[in-house]
């Protein structure tokens, strides 16, 4: 019975011992499979296909081809780390096939740490090889965008062939050189040569651009280098004609090679604008421009000198002439009256005057003969004449300051003569007005005024008689003398007025005596007022009193009886 319990123990010990067995058999077996599933994976990446084809991309480049071939040495070591993973692998196969538990689990340790290293490195060799294909793919993107690109441009050039007609063979070899640049392209891309075929490509790209930039800067080019600017040229040769006509000088402003130059300019910049080429053209035309603007101001300048050079000289010239003119005046006069008129030694001025005309006529003459000869700038002798001028005016206001002092003597004198000879026919008259009209009564002032009157004429008369003549006194007292004896003459004629006025009111009114005694009486009075000298009051009484018959118009019945 006993020994019955221990067959039946071991066995069930067996069988457990057998099932632990096949648990462990199953489980290392699961876990191989695993490792099999991801050793697989690890060695179906194919590095080797998309490293050959790297290699193929990175042939041109030396940074790139480096950079592959340092992955392919990384390929190189992870191949030989599958290698030692494929043997660590049927070692694991090994171990479960001898039921060797530990040895099994160990290799299986030990095959998944080396295939943990050859997936993170297939990995990151993967992904380096993607990227690096995936510019493959950008590029041929790339070209199809510029290939629609292109397809655009060559249609706008086409639609606007009339407008853009100067440069439309420059823009079909443009679109050509495109064309022979994506073929190369494709060649280069079909080798493998992806860096020679981006070189294309981008070139491509640039042609297009600059296509589009010229064809919307040329209309503009054109209108100026095949318009303006050609009109501008043709405006300042003609004004450079024009002016080397009227005898001008213009060497010295070289506009003869300027305009050569720019006409050199505009031949190569119309050039470029056939080729399509317009790069630095719009700032060649509008330097040409600014040249030419500057190559008219200096003939309008040149022009200008030229006139007021000649103006400015003709113009000292009169000067001249009438500076020789006022020196005759003075040394005649002078000659004549510096005696008479106490005048300063003038004898060495008036010689250096003379000598400075007759070097003033020779710098007209040179300064004539320079402009007629178109042998110098003329904003030179414009100078030279403005100097003369200036020189001539400087000496001309020296010579008039003379001039001034000669005839405010010369006229001094004269007025004092017609002066002296009219007061004379004043006081004249005067004395004849006193006796014509016998006026009854004369102030006893009349005949003192009428001695302070022939008094000034007496020292007018000798103040003429002078010499040196001493013409600020003889003018003090001509002013006074005029002064006096015109008041003086006044005087008397409204003395003489008024005794006239008295005698027709007194011989109006006598028509009226007999009728009206109060008339009688104050006519009385009025011809005694008259008699005594009193002739305002007189006037006075007798206008009154006539204003007693008529107060409207007295005055006019009395001048009407007159006549």
């Amino acid at each position: 019975m006993y020994a019955g319990i221990a067959v039946a123990a071991l066995i069930a010990i067996v069988v457990i011992i057998v099932l632990i067995r096949k648990g462990r058999a199953k489980k290392l077996k699961k876990d191989v499979e695993a490792l099999y599933v991801r050793f697989n994976a690890v060695k179906t990446v194919p590095l080797a296909f998309k490293l050959s084809k790297a290699q193929a991309m990175a042939r041109r480049s030396e940074e790139t081809s480096a950079s592959v071939e340092k992955y392919y040495t990384r390929y190189e070591d992870v191949e030989k780390h599958i290698d030692q993973v494929q043997e660590l692998l049927n070692n694991v196969d090994d171990s479960i096939a001898v039921s060797s538990y530990k040895e099994s689990l160990e290799a299986i340790r030990i095959a998944s740490e080396n295939l943990d290293d050859c997936e993170k490195e297939v990995k990151d060799i993967d992904l380096f090889l993607e990227e690096f294909s995936k510019k493959e793919s950008e590029q041929r993107d790339y070209s199809t965008e510029l290939k629609e690109k292109y397809r655009v441009v060559k249609t706008t050039i086409n639609k606007n062939s009339q407008i853009l007609s100067i440069s439309y063979d420059g823009f079909l070899a443009k679109l050509k050189e495109c064309e022979d640049l994506f073929s190369s392209s494709e060649e280069y891309m079909y080798a493998s040569d992806y860096g020679s075929a981006q070189i294309d490509l981008e070139k491509i790209e640039e042609t297009l651009e600059n296509i589009k930039t010229e064809a919307n800067a040329i209309p503009k080019l054109v209108k100026d280098a095949k318009g303006v600017l050609p009109i501008m040229l043709d405006e300042t040769k003609r004004e450079l004609a024009l002016t080397k006509q009227r005898g001008v000088y213009t060497d010295h402003l070289g506009i003869d090679e300027k305009l050569q130059e720019i006409e050199k300019k505009l031949n190569e910049n119309i050039k470029s604008i056939m080729a399509a080429e317009t790069k630095g053209v719009k700032e060649d035309l509008s330097a040409s421009k600014d040249m030419l603007n500057v190559l008219n101001e200096d003939l309008e300048r040149e022009n200008r000198a030229f006139k007021q050079a000649k103006d400015t000289n003709d113009k000292a010239y009169e000067h001249v002439l009438e500076m020789e003119k006022v020196e005759n005046y003075v040394r005649v006069a002078y000659d004549k009256e510096s005696a008479r008129f106490g005048l300063e030694d003038l004898k060495d001025y008036l010689k250096k005057k003379r000598e400075a005309i007759d070097r003033y006529k020779e710098q007209y003459r040179i300064i004539s003969a320079d402009l007629s000869a178109s042998s110098r700038p003329s904003s030179e002798i414009l100078d030279e004449a403005e100097k003369l001028e200036n020189d001539v005016d400087a000496d001309m206001k020296s010579l008039y300051s003379y001039k001034t002092i000669i005839d405010k003597s010369t006229d001094g004198e004269n007025r004092a003569k017609t002066q002296l000879t009219k007061l004379q026919l004043v006081v004249s008259e005067v004395e004849t007005k006193i006796a014509e009209y016998a006026l009854p009564s004369i102030d006893e002032s009349y005949k003192k005024d009428l001695a302070t009157a022939r008094d000034y004429i007496g020292q007018i008369r000798t103040a003429l008689d002078q010499i040196p003549i001493n013409i600020e006194e003889l003018n003090g007292l001509l002013d006074r003398a005029i002064d006096f004896i015109y008041k003086f003459y006044n005087n008397i004629n409204n003395v003489v007025g008024m005794g006239i006025m008295v005698e027709n009111a007194i011989v109006f009114g006598n028509r009226y005596r007999s009728t009206y005694p109060e008339i009688d009486r104050e006519l009385s009075k009025a011809e005694f007022q008259y008699l005594n000298g009193e002739y305002t009051k007189a006037l006075k009484t007798a206008i009154t009193c006539m204003e007693t018959l008529f107060p409207e118009n007295a005055d006019e019945k009395i001048l009407e009886s007159v006549q």
